[in-house]
């Protein structure tokens, strides 16, 4: 690992060292293969650690030997294209970033040691922007063995990247880590433009947010809006102020969430970007439904909904669970029965969507009256999920609803159980101990 506090390297150089130890492991050969019959272990040690330079015939024994020629054609254009796809991660949900992987995937060529690790960490970026976890932790292994002759930049990356990959996971104080070390990194490195800059403390701000420290998210989500803000990235902008309305509706600034919420509509708006706009609507009507105002609430769910698109029918499914919750704080039996068969009419495949599965089906229940059977698929289907996926706020509504039903029975130990059980969660996301 790159040491923080060594003098800044140049972030174009690859030691001759470091591209005999690329080849060495591209090859899937130990020390010991590489250097017998050659030099001592312990000399190509020092050489791939670039703390001596081999003669012109080691270094010719060593080549022959890796079937390659370490004089490399640098070329700036691919590099140039593959930071371009990156970018184009951050900004877009087009097709053109699949486009671009393909294309540039067979120009790659794990020849040349620069290109090939950048390649090798968007292409890890391009994973976590398709959410392939699988593949993510493979590339994370393989560049992991390359670590230590990343240069400054390439550790930025790698570091900004995994801390995706644990934020992904649900891993938050873990990506925090490496988002720390990121920061540092970036900090050192005169490279960078500003819209690196502001997607890295955008990060800080979505990662902050979801480990409930509001502040500091609040602190970084408005640094990356100025930067942003003074690159006119609209979009962004508009990202960083649904963020914002998010915390400070969590905090209880009801007003201000609202104004960033605005602001944030008046700016998709403009771009006539429909997924902005319907993840606005949805966190306007999150607002007004703690708010009590359920009919305010309803219409921006529903505005959320009609947004979506028709070619993806499963994304509609969170407005209508919405939906069907403020209705059933209304009491509108018919209106959650609508909504209800809406949403169940849309998973024909309840494994494609198995939280929501558990949700209709345990309004079906309630709307049945049958608190018996939304009892046994809470406790042995629905809970085991909810704590599997940390899906905080189902656990503590139901166990309190279930709550409420035994105690108005007299049922007062199954009552105590769900009591204790809400409550226990609660205590985990407040300050009390």
């Amino acid at each position: 690992m790159i040491n923080l506090d060594q003098p800044a390297a140049k972030t174009t150089k690859m030691d001759m060292g470091s591209k005999i130890k690329f080849f060495r492991i591209q090859k899937g050969l130990k020390q010991e293969d590489l250097a017998r019959g050659i030099i001592s272990v312990s000399y190509l040690s020092k050489i791939e650690n670039n703390l001596t330079s081999p003669s012109e015939e080691v270094l010719r024994l060593l080549c022959e030997r890796l079937e390659v020629s370490l004089i490399e054609q640098q070329d700036d254009t691919i590099l140039q294209e593959l930071v371009s796809w990156y970018k184009l991660m951050t900004t877009s949900e087009s097709e053109e970033i699949r486009r671009r992987h393909e294309v540039l995937s067979n120009k790659i060529s794990s020849v040349n040691t620069k290109t090939y690790m950048y390649f090798v960490l968007f292409e890890l970026r391009y994973q976590l922007y398709l959410k392939n976890m699988e593949q993510s932790r493979i590339l994370i292994d393989k560049l992991q063995q390359f670590i230590d002759i990343f240069d400054i930049q390439m550790h930025y990356y790698f570091q900004k990247f995994y801390s995706i990959y644990e934020y992904r996971l649900n891993n938050f104080v873990s990506a925090l880590e490496h988002l720390k070390i990121a920061e540092k990194l970036l900090q050192r490195n005169s490279n960078f433009d500003k819209s690196e800059e502001a997607d890295l403390y955008y990060l800080f701000g979505l990662t902050y947010s979801q480990t409930l420290k509001e502040p500091l998210s609040i602190t970084y989500t408005t640094k990356a809006l100025l930067e942003f803000q003074g690159i006119y990235d609209f979009k962004r902008s508009a990202e960083c102020q649904v963020l914002l309305g998010i915390c400070y509706r969590r905090i209880g600034e009801y007003d201000r969430a609202e104004e960033s919420y605005l602001l944030a509509q008046k700016l998709s708006e403009s771009l006539n970007n429909m997924y902005l706009q319907s993840l606005i609507y949805h966190n306007l009507g999150k607002l007004y439904s703690i708010q009590g105002l359920q009919m305010e609430a309803i219409k921006e769910y529903e505005k959320s909904y009609y947004l979506k698109r028709e070619d993806k029918p499963l994304t509609k499914l969170t407005s209508i669970y919405c939906i069907l919750l403020e209705y059933d704080k209304l009491g509108d039996i018919s209106e959650c029965r609508r909504w209800l068969q809406i949403g169940q009419t849309l998973l024909e495949n309840p494994e494609d969507a198995i939280e929501y599965h558990y949700y209709f089906s345990i309004h079906e229940s309630i709307l049945e009256g049958d608190y018996e059977r939304f009892d046994q698929i809470y406790l042995e289907e629905a809970l085991p999920y909810f704590q599997k996926k940390d899906l905080k706020e189902p656990l503590i509504i139901y166990a309190e609803r279930l709550a409420h039903y035994f105690e108005s029975t007299y049922k007062y130990k199954k009552a105590s159980y769900y009591y204790s059980l809400g409550y226990k969660e609660l205590k985990k996301q407040t300050f009390l101990k």
